[in-house]
């Protein structure tokens, strides 16, 4: 058997990143798939709907990836099961195919420019204090997707081949604001959640929010504030 353990160890160290898409493992007698929550050369952490069976730990699995982005093909793998959590499963891959590699090679290089700027989508039905709020989150560096309804945002998101830093959703007197909230939450739970509004003080019921009231005044500065808070959930 060849050693691959120091082989492990250097792809270990390499960049992990948070590209979207859906990952197969099977065996013989057992097949499961879930989203990819991270990726690298060294391996993969897959959150699964369910639980996987303790039978698999260290077992070797075959493997079958693809990205949400683009027109991304199925690529084939092989690899062992290292950890199994209650809604999740580490995999360590073994020698990759070239395209694999190839692709896990691009996508380092991307996440790497990504990770230098905030990537904010915001959401906003009203194109007025959008266009108010998209200047606000640029003029404190970040890059900014804009969207006027759920439907648009979802689209948007789905395009994207990493999960963005933060999702910002306008208050609106509908219900489309407070099932974006709630879609966010559960599809996107590691982008940071800012609610914007029209009041001056944060009302009762959110856990990170953001006023749209003067933005002429000092909208840059409560913009960086709401950056640096730490993420609340409801």
């Amino acid at each position: 058997m060849n050693d691959r353990s120091g082989e492990r160890h250097e792809r270990r160290r390499a960049i992990r990143i948070a590209a979207k898409g859906t990952l197969l493992f099977r065996t013989r007698e057992y097949e499961q798939h879930g989203r990819i929550a991270n990726l690298s050369e060294g391996g993969a952490y897959v959150v699964t709907s369910t639980s996987t069976p303790e039978r698999l730990l260290q077992r070797d699995v075959d493997l079958e990836l693809r990205l949400d982005a683009g027109h991304a093909e199925w690529l084939r793998a092989t690899g062992r099961v290292i950890r199994i959590h209650p809604v999740g499963v580490a995999i360590a891959f073994d020698l990759l195919a070239a395209p694999l590699l190839r692709m896990i090679d691009e996508l380092s290089t991307a996440s790497r420019a990504d990770a230098r700027i905030i990537t904010v989508v915001l959401i906003d039905a009203d194109p007025q204090r959008s266009s108010a709020m998209a200047a606000g989150f640029r003029a404190s560096g970040c890059s900014v997707i804009e969207a006027a309804t759920p439907l648009e945002a979802i689209v948007r998101l789905g395009e994207s081949s990493f999960e963005p830093d933060v999702i910002a959703v306008a208050d609106s007197a509908n219900d489309d604001a407070e099932e974006m909230r709630a879609f966010v939450e559960r599809e996107h739970p590691n982008a940071k959640l800012i609610t914007i509004g029209d009041e001056i003080f944060q009302p009762d019921g959110f856990a990170n929010w953001l006023s749209s009231a003067n933005p002429n005044a000092d909208l840059a500065n409560r913009v960086r504030e709401a950056l640096v808070a730490p993420v609340r959930r409801h």
